[in-house]
Parts: C-alpha cells; sequence; structure tokens
C-alpha cells in the first residue's frame, strides 16, 4: 500500500512538473511568434501628442457653442494643429436646437477654434442633410463654408450647388455657383 501511494505521488509530481514545463514552452513560443512593432507612420511621428477617443468642448460666455469627438487626434506642437481621425461635431443653434457634423477626417487650429473636414462630409438637422466632400468652420463668425459642391436633401427640398455658406447664428445658407434644385408639395395631412 505504501509502494502504490508513493508510485502514485511520483506519478502527479512528474505530472505536475510536464505540465509547467508544457506551459512554459508554449508562452516563450506565443512571445517569439508576435509581430514586431510596426514604425510609426510619418503623422504620429511628427505629433507632440496623439490621444485616442478625443472629446472637446467650445464655450462662450457660459454656452456650448459646439463639442468635438473623434476617434484619434494627434496634437502638432509647431502649428497648433490638432488632425482628427472620424470628427463627430454638434453644434448648438441659439434656439436649442443641433446641427451635427460628421466627416472621416478633419484638422482643429487650438488656437482660433477653426475646423476643416474633409471626406464623406455629411451635415444634418431635423429637417435636412447636406453632403459634400468639403467644409470649414469659421469659429468667430460661426460660419459653415464649402467651396466644394453640395447636395442638400429633405422631404420637400433637393438642391445642389457649387458652394455653401450656412450662418449657424442666423440658421441661414446661401448658395452659389450653378444652384439647382427640386421643390415637393408637401404631402396633405
Amino acid at each position: 500500500m505504501a509502494d502504490r501511494t508513493r508510485i502514485l505521488k511520483n506519478i502527479l509530481t512528474a505530472a505536475v512538473i510536464l505540465g509547467l514545463c508544457a506551459m512554459g514552452l508554449v508562452f516563450f513560443q506565443f512571445r517569439r511568434q508576435q509581430i514586431a512593432p510596426q514604425p510609426l507612420p510619418d503623422l504620429a511621428a511628427k505629433a507632440l501628442m496623439t490621444l485616442a477617443h478625443l472629446h472637446q468642448t467650445a464655450t462662450k460666455d457660459g454656452k456650448t457653442q459646439w463639442e468635438l469627438e473623434a476617434q484619434s487626434a494627434q496634437m502638432e506642437a509647431e502649428s497648433h494643429r490638432m488632425v482628427l481621425t472620424a470628427p463627430k461635431v454638434d453644434f448648438m443653434m441659439e434656439d436649442g436646437k443641433m446641427v451635427h457634423l460628421t466627416a472621416e477626417r478633419g484638422i482643429l487650429d487650438t488656437q482660433s477654434n477653426n475646423m476643416q473636414v474633409t471626406g464623406n462630409v455629411c451635415l444634418r438637422n431635423d429637417q435636412y442633410t447636406l453632403l459634400t466632400e468639403a467644409l470649414e468652420y469659421q469659429h468667430e463668425n460661426h460660419l459653415l463654408r464649402s467651396d466644394a459642391p453640395v447636395i442638400i436633401k429633405s422631404k420637400i427640398v433637393d438642391l445642389r450647388a457649387n458652394q455653401m455658406t450656412y450662418n449657424l447664428e442666423k440658421n441661414l445658407a446661401q448658395f452659389d455657383g450653378h444652384v439647382e434644385g427640386r421643390i415637393y408639395e408637401k404631402p396633405a395631412l
């Protein structure tokens, strides 16, 4: 009986030692197979700071003017610019309504709060949707401006123009250059 217990202890001890050796071997092989770190993209290498999931708010006299969210941002020290990936901006209107902006890329001037966005730019509120490839925001004047062609769609109008300026304070848009559109009759209630 003593021999059986000793043999069982030796077998269990050997199994534990073999198990630990196998785990160690798997761990070291896994570490060796890991992909080497990729070099930073040129933009990130120049960045003073890189942030993930950025949230920034601009206020004036205690009122929120806009809120910005982005997947990532690279802060450039020399130019005082923040290069944004997938920016989303909510502009607060005087009447309490909001205008939502999304784009693929953007640049925020951290001194003036001016912004430029490019790539599948979508500007929308509760009444319409505006589509363009490039748009800039002039913070001091509260203007959105596009020198790229714009398309506006809503339930009652479709509009195309070569340029657009939108005053956020007055909720007033001006369209220039080959403006064409369709106005649809409102459906009867």
